[in-house]
């Protein structure tokens, strides 16, 4: 069984990001904003899940950027224009990977 880790998202600052978490366990690394699941993803599968609420707002999306930037190192989808992008094509390329993009729901 995989131990689940709970950590705040550190800014680009240095500070902890209120109400913003990064989840890891097994091969699943999750990014939540207040009770919203963001982005999910899942390292087995090359899949990346984003939630209902993956564009709130300013604050969410500049904090979902540094968890693609900065957590899970694919900065192709460290901005709107790139996640749109990768939701219309269903997939996005990051070196060799191809990574499936789906929502949830």
């Amino acid at each position: 069984m995989a131990t689940m880790r709970v950590q705040q998202l550190i800014n680009d600052r240095g500070n902890g990001a209120m109400n913003q978490f990064v989840i890891t366990w097994g091969f699943n690394t999750v990014f939540q904003s207040y009770d919203s699941m963001i982005a999910d993803v899942d390292e087995l599968t090359n899949t990346i899940t984003f939630g209902k609420n993956w564009n709130y707002s300013r604050t969410t999306g500049k904090h979902r950027n540094i968890f693609f930037r900065d957590y899970v190192g694919l900065p192709e989808l460290s901005t709107t224009d790139g996640i749109r992008k990768a939701l219309k094509d269903g997939e996005v390329k990051v070196g060799s990977v191809v990574w499936k993009i789906r929502t949830e729901g």
